[in-house]
């Protein structure tokens, strides 16, 4: 396989990227896609993602479609924990007792994004309009949203978390 599309950050090789909102699981959400859109999606190594004092471990799945290389980054992190150790103790009246890291979802704005896809090479604007009005037609699917790829916050955060899950 090609190189892992989040890993994109020539300003002229930019992926297509959708933002979608759904009530399913990344699993089930998976299995749905491959089911519609053929795209033999697998789950690859968790994707490890630095923000502030936070590092949340994500579920990425990689699959091809007729041409391109397909990504779905779930954006529901599985697991979260402080970058260093010293900041797992609490403020204030409770200071004994260790504070658990924060779920951060890895991309804030717009709001409600469960997953994105992202598709390489970067698809034509009819290619984009196509696949919306398709996912349009999945009841599981409550929004797709194009998002450009240049605005997606912190995207230079992501890691690869090296063992398999």
């Amino acid at each position: 396989m090609g190189r892992l599309v989040l890993n994109v950050q020539d300003e002229d090789d930019n992926p297509s990227v959708f933002g979608l909102s759904t009530a399913l699981s990344d699993i089930t959400f998976v299995f749905k896609l491959n089911q519609v859109f053929h795209w033999k999606l697998k789950r690859e190594p968790d994707l490890l993602c630095y923000q502030d004092k936070v590092v949340t471990r994500h579920v990425l799945y990689r699959g091809r479609g007729i041409g391109e290389d397909v990504h779905v980054f779930w954006n529901h992190p599985e697991s979260s924990d402080w970058i260093s150790k010293d900041l797992t103790k609490g403020a204030g009246l409770f200071s004994g007792e260790t504070e658990d890291a924060p779920f951060l979802r890895f991309v804030r704005k717009p709001k409600n994004v469960d997953a994105l896809i992202i598709i390489e090479p970067e698809l034509s604007q009819n290619e984009m309009l196509i696949l919306q009005k398709s996912m349009d037609t999945i009841s599981s699917i409550v929004g797709a949203k194009p998002i450009p790829w240049l605005e997606i916050k912190n995207r230079e955060n992501l890691r690869f978390d090296t063992q398999k899950t």
